[in-house]
């Protein structure tokens, strides 16, 4: 499970018991603490590309969708203080991001923001009773080398454990080979390959690999 950092190491401006995990320039935060909410909610839609064709590039991403948080279910990457990754997931039905219909419809208008805002509610809520689904995984070029993409994913295992559930599971292009990896170096396995037919022009992927990390069996039943 997932411990808090000595006051001594804490940055003036995160609270220790938010720290997560700590390294020489980087530490993982969670949860969100008020003052980087705006910002953790503004990085995590710009990197949605699956939300591309359905609310546009990560500028109109940010202005539509980036406005409010669930900062419980997130947790973000700093280095040097800066945010420079992040996972966050969706339990039972709701994700970090929470998407307002008025925000859509200001900006798409009143019928063409309806529409959108009901389609990215279908891409946010996909996920099962007895998982966490994540939603979305992310370490910028500039901080990698470092363990924090294995940090996060780690992070979110203790997650399933304090939540109650029993695994946790995302989906990967069949192309990102990195992300695969770095998946099944932490027990993830692919399960099954999901070919989207004529809508993966909407999702900007054709065929995704289905991937689960099951808690270890005395775990789940600790947290049961």
């Amino acid at each position: 499970m997932s411990e808090a950092i000595p006051s001594e190491r804490a940055t003036p401006d995160i609270p220790p018991e938010c720290i997560v995990k700590q390294g020489d320039d980087w530490m993982l935060v969670s949860p969100v603490p008020e003052h980087l909410a705006a910002e953790a909610a503004a990085y995590s839609v710009a990197q949605r590309a699956t939300l591309n064709r359905i609310v546009g590039l990560p500028e109109v991403r940010e202005k539509v969708l980036g406005n409010r948080l669930r900062p419980d279910r997130i947790c973000v990457a700093l280095v040097k203080g800066e945010i420079a990754g992040l996972i966050s997931y969706r339990m039972d039905g709701e994700g970090s991001v929470w998407p307002d219909p008025s925000r859509y419809r200001d900006y798409f208008g009143s019928i063409g923001g309806t529409a959108r805002y009901w389609l990215t509610e279908a891409t946010l809520r996909r996920g099962r009773p007895d998982e966490l689904y994540l939603e979305g995984f992310k370490v910028d070029p500039k901080a990698r080398g470092r363990g924090i993409g294995t940090s996060l994913l780690h992070w979110l295992g203790s997650e399933v454990i304090r939540r109650g559930k029993r695994a946790w599971r995302t989906e990967a292009s069949i192309t990102a080979d990195a992300a695969m990896r770095v998946y099944q170096s932490v027990g993830a396995k692919p399960v099954k390959t999901v070919s989207l037919g004529p809508l993966g022009h909407v999702f900007d992927r054709h065929k995704f690999v289905v991937l689960v990390w099951e808690a270890p069996t005395e775990a789940a039943e600790r947290a049961a």
